[in-house]
Order: C-alpha cells, then sequence, then structure tokens
C-alpha cells in the first residue's frame, strides 16, 4: 500500500491515494481504506496471527513506567509539515485535518494494541441510531435534538484491558429452606368472631460451604480514564471475538487515546465484576429457597490479558453552558447518553395537562346542567 512520505517518524503512519495523493482513511463495515475525495479503495491486510494474549503474572510482576507517566509522541505532518506532541495513539492533524496514526511502540511495556474490534457501523448508521434515541427522550433540551447529522459524529477507539481467568472459589455460607405451619386466628365479620386458619412461611437455615469454578473470557475493564467511565460502562456488551490482530490501517481517519489506567488496575476493575458472577455460582451451589453468602476465597489461575481497541462514535452538544456527551456503540449500535431534562418543556406539558384537564372539567359540568 502507498503511504505518504515520511511514515516511519516516531512509529508514525500516514497513508496516500495512490490516484489522487489526498490521505487514506478506513471505511467502517469494510476490509478497505478509502479516499475521501476521489473514492479510490485499497485493501487492508488483515493479520492472520489473530490477536495475541499475554501472561498476566509476568506482566505484573515486571517493571514497567505507569501509563500515567508515559512520555508524548513527537510528530511532524507529511501533509502540511506541523510539528506536534500527542499521547493519542491515532487523531487528526489539528492544522490540516490529515490522519495520523502512531502505532510502532505504545511507549510501555506494551509495544503496540494486541487487537482491534474494527468499526461495524458507519457514521450513517450511528446517525440514524442516534436519531431513534433522540426522538424518545419527550423532555429532550432543543439541543439534543438538532444533534443528529454525521457531521456531529466523530468516530474513537477506546482501549480496553481483557482478561482471561479461571478461577476456583471456597465458599461458606447459608442455606435457607422454607417450610409452613398453620396459624389459627380470630376477625369480627358483620359483628361476630369469626376463626379462621392460614399458611405462615418460616425459614429453616443450615450451613453451607463448598466449591465452585469458573473460566472467564474477555472481561473488560476500561483503558483510560474519563469524566463520564460509568456512562461508557453501559455501551457493551462489546463483541470482542470480532477482534483483528492490530493493523494501524483500521485507526485511519479515527481518535484513539493512548491507555492511561494499567492493566493491573484494570485486572483488580475486572475482578469486581467477575466477583459478581462468581456470588452469583456459590448461591446457585448452595440451593434451597434463600442463599446467604458469608466468606469467599478465590484462586486466579492462568491469567491472561491483552489490550484491545474497541470502537464508538461520539455526538457531542452543549446546553445550558455545560457539554454533554452521547454515544453510539459501534460494533452493536447501542446508544448510551446524557440527558438533561428541559424545565420549559416540561412546564409547558405540565401547563398543557392542566389546561386538558380543565377543560374536560368545564365540559362535564356544561353537560351536567
Amino acid at each position: 500500500m502507498s503511504v505518504l512520505p515520511g511514515q516511519n517518524q516516531a512509529g508514525q503512519h500516514q497513508y496516500g491515494c495512490p490516484s489522487c495523493g489526498a490521505a487514506l482513511e478506513f471505511a467502517p463495515g469494510t476490509e478497505d481504506m478509502i479516499c475521501p475525495y476521489c473514492e479510490a479503495k485499497l485493501d487492508i491486510a488483515v493479520p492472520q496471527a489473530g490477536s495475541p494474549k499475554h501472561d498476566y503474572a509476568a506482566y505484573a510482576t515486571a517493571p514497567h513506567t505507569p501509563a500515567t507517566q508515559l512520555p508524548p509522541f513527537n510528530l511532524t505532518c507529511r501533509n502540511c509539515g506541523s510539528a506536534q506532541q500527542m499521547t493519542a495513539i491515532a487523531r487528526r492533524c489539528p492544522s490540516c485535518r490529515s490522519p495520523l496514526v502512531v502505532s510502532d511502540d505504545l511507549g510501555g511495556q506494551l509495544k503496540s494494541p494486541d487487537g482491534v474490534v474494527p468499526f461495524v457501523v458507519d457514521k450513517n448508521k450511528a446517525a440514524a441510531y442516534f436519531r431513534e434515541w433522540t426522538s424518545s427522550r419527550w423532555f429532550a433540551p432543543s439541543a439534543l435534538k438538532k444533534v443528529g447529522s454525521t457531521e456531529s459524529m466523530n468516530g474513537s477507539y477506546l482501549p480496553h484491558w481483557g482478561f482471561d481467568d479461571r478461577t476456583t472459589t471456597d465458599y461458606t455460607g447459608q442455606r435457607g429452606d422454607h417450610y409452613y405451619t398453620t396459624e389459627t386466628y380470630t376477625t369480627q365479620e358483620n359483628g361476630q368472631t369469626v376463626t379462621r386458619t392460614r399458611q405462615v412461611q418460616h425459614t429453616s437455615w443450615s450451613r453451607a460451604e463448598g466449591q465452585v469454578s469458573r473460566d472467564f473470557v474477555d472481561v473488560l475493564a476500561t483503558g483510560v480514564s474519563a469524566p463520564d467511565a460509568d456512562l461508557l460502562e453501559k455501551l457493551g456488551p462489546w463483541s470482542t471475538a470480532a477482534a483483528t490482530g492490530y493493523q494501524a490501517e483500521y485507526l485511519a481517519g479515527f481518535d484513539s487515546p493512548r491507555y492511561d489506567i494499567d492493566a493491573d488496575a484494570g485486572f483488580a476493575s475486572a475482578k469486581q465484576d467477575m466477583a459478581a458472577v462468581i456470588q452469583d455460582d456459590c448461591r446457585a451451589d448452595i440451593g434451597g429457597d434463600e442463599q446467604r453468602v458469608d466468606q469467599l476465597s478465590t484462586t486466579d489461575q492462568d491469567v491472561l490479558f491483552r489490550l484491545l481497541l474497541l470502537p464508538l462514535w461520539i455526538a457531542t452538544y452543549i446546553t445550558g453552558g455545560k457539554t454533554f456527551h452521547v454515544y453510539v456503540n459501534a460494533n452493536t449500535g447501542e446508544v448510551i447518553g446524557e440527558r438533561p431534562f428541559s424545565a420549559v418543556k416540561i412546564i409547558a406539558a405540565v401547563l398543557s395537562a392542566l389546561a386538558a384537564i380543565t377543560a374536560a372539567y368545564l365540559l362535564y359540568n356544561a353537560r351536567a346542567r
């Protein structure tokens, strides 16, 4: 594939159109790079090796520079010549908007991402999903309703750590089995005392202990800190089975921050998600009608991890002097977003409802006369 001159500087990649020389971009939903001007296409050579996984124990015990201390990349855009520093591994040049990709060395113990889940949902589909989502938000401000064009959508890959873990958990708890007794009671009915019976539920508790096993595959934890991280976590589930080996061409034309949360912090987060599943396994193993899990002791074995780039579209809008984001999962089409309520629309709806009630009341009175 042809490239613009100087592609190897600091691991930098810029892909040139063989027809007109403009910068090529990845075309979502395909295995092609496309020229946004003459629409020439070039195939991407999909890696045959797939997305590798690493031994977490070896990583955790080896010295490595914390993600927050990794140095920025020094780049020169070969399209316009502007020099710049960035910590992202992909973005557009601030000066000429030419796609830039940094891929040869992330600057830490991992030399590059291990895999990419390519965009399946293109920009037009993302805008349609967004408009469908906004149409169901009755009291959303007008600023949100107006953000529905493809120009408002920005594509980005979000770094995530994926963990495989073979867990064995010993637990102690209690099993609750329901039983019923007949209770006699009296009640007053029509001035008379009536005796009746009813079934009363009780629970018999007994000690329980045992062991459960669970193999986890690709439990995800975000690799970047974000003010709306809780919102982004709801954007899944992601289909990581679609991950290919890392190929820089997939990033051309999209933003992708470098990870700033290390794998050990990611594993701690992933283990919290695993713990919830393991506790459910323990409850199922205890059986009975009710369960109490008192203590858990989990052993992790054969832990593997990889750094994946997951695709999403981002729409940004401003209302009331505050910036809000809406995200579209470019793997599944799921939409998650911040939606402030419009006080004006709420008041108008309340006044309309009151007016309708008043009109109905007046009409009823008029007919009753």
